[in-house]
């Protein structure tokens, strides 16, 4: 259970979940004949979306269908306002949920879009992405990119349930499911012991080309719990869950600076994790051995270590200029200071952010 400023809200996680979906709808309070939007996108459609529409349509709701074009390139104010028409022209009302049924991009513009609709419309997140499942579904967080940084537009608005079926992942990319245990590492470095442990046994599993659900169901469990805990503590991002910003900051640098192309969301926090170890190296506050355990975890995880070729941190400073973390022209970095541990500081000399790459 998640606290927020709006209620609770439940967490449900395990594999064949999804054949609850519509019987947890009325147990929300939502009337069998109450119209339930289904946003996803054009990939999601055929693997996911079209059972999912047609047992809720069994079970008596009438579905409306939308379908974003797949890939962070899309996450914009463009996107937004073509749903946004979709859903005026049929009329929305504020009783009508919105269900966002896909990955981070997905369920950013959902519950945006949930947040500004009619001022507010019921949201459920049903993730079908590692990062989705461990991460970004859970604390109310949604937002578009713009072309001065990633998630710059946007606002907090939790949702009424989220709905996590492990058996999502089996049809994804193993480069995508890869990708997402760039988050998972982000969560046992910066305080999560349990999970620290679990990944020192399970991490080839979890990087392997067949799909381990056993595994997989723990992996989700424990971060998902992880983020319960620390949004319920500090829902507006004030403390405590900055720290999940880890590699993030750097990350959505080396997005942004590549166009989001070539690079998944995962590799470039992995990424950004590494430069986060040598800015705290340069600052004193930690050792070589921590960008190396770093790297370490990443190479088993089979994510990349090194920077892309020809990318400079000059092409990184306009994004890291307008990080929506900045205050005063200096940006908030959580930097580790040993696996487990990480500190977050605006007590430095921007140039020492030149450090981030080698």
């Amino acid at each position: 259970m998640v606290s927020s400023c709006s209620g609770p809200y439940p967490i449900r996680v395990g594999t064949g979940i999804r054949k609850k979906f519509p019987e947890w709808l009325a147990e929300m309070g939502f009337s069998f004949t109450r119209k339930v939007a289904l946003l996803s996108n054009r990939t999601i459609r055929p693997l996911h979306a079209d059972t999912i529409s047609a047992s809720l349509e069994t079970h008596g709701f009438p579905v409306a269908n939308f379908d974003f074009s797949d890939g962070e390139a899309y996450k914009t104010l463009d996107s937004v306002r073509d749903c946004l028409d979709w859903l005026l022209a049929m009329k929305w009302e504020r009783q009508n949920p919105i269900l966002a049924l896909g990955g981070g991009v997905v369920g950013d513009m959902g519950g945006f879009i949930a947040s500004i609709l009619l001022r507010g419309v019921p949201l459920v997140h049903i993730p079908t992405t590692v990062v989705g499942q461990v991460d970004s579904s859970i604390g109310g967080k949604t937002g578009v990119d713009h072309r001065a940084g990633k998630n710059l537009i946007g606002s907090f608005y939790p949702p009424r349930s989220v709905w996590i079926d492990p058996f999502f992942l089996e049809t994804l990319p193993l480069r995508e499911r890869r990708s997402g245990l760039g988050e998972v590492i982000k969560y046992a470095l910066i305080g999560n012991p349990k999970l620290l442990r679990f990944l020192d046994d399970n991490l080839e599993a979890l990087s392997g080309e067949s799909f381990d659900r056993g595994v997989w169901e723990e992996t989700i469990f424990l971060c998902a719990a992880d983020k319960a805990r620390i949004v319920s503590e500090d829902e507006r991002e004030s403390g405590v869950r900055m720290n999940l910003n880890f590699g993030h900051t750097f990350g959505h640098a080396l997005e942004g600076a590549m166009g989001y192309q070539g690079i998944l969301h995962g590799e470039a926090v992995g990424l950004g994790m590494i430069a986060a170890a040598r800015v705290s190296r340069a600052l004193k506050m930690t050792g070589e051995e921590t960008e190396e355990t770093i790297r370490t975890y990443l190479k088993r995880a089979h994510l990349p270590d090194q920077w892309p070729e020809g990318i400079r941190f000059s092409d990184l400073e306009p994004f890291l200029k307008s990080d929506k973390k900045t205050s005063s022209g200096l940006v908030t970095l959580v930097l580790p200071v040993r696996p487990g541990e990480v500190v977050r500081t605006r007590d430095y000399e921007p140039s020492v952010l030149g450090s981030a790459i080698v």
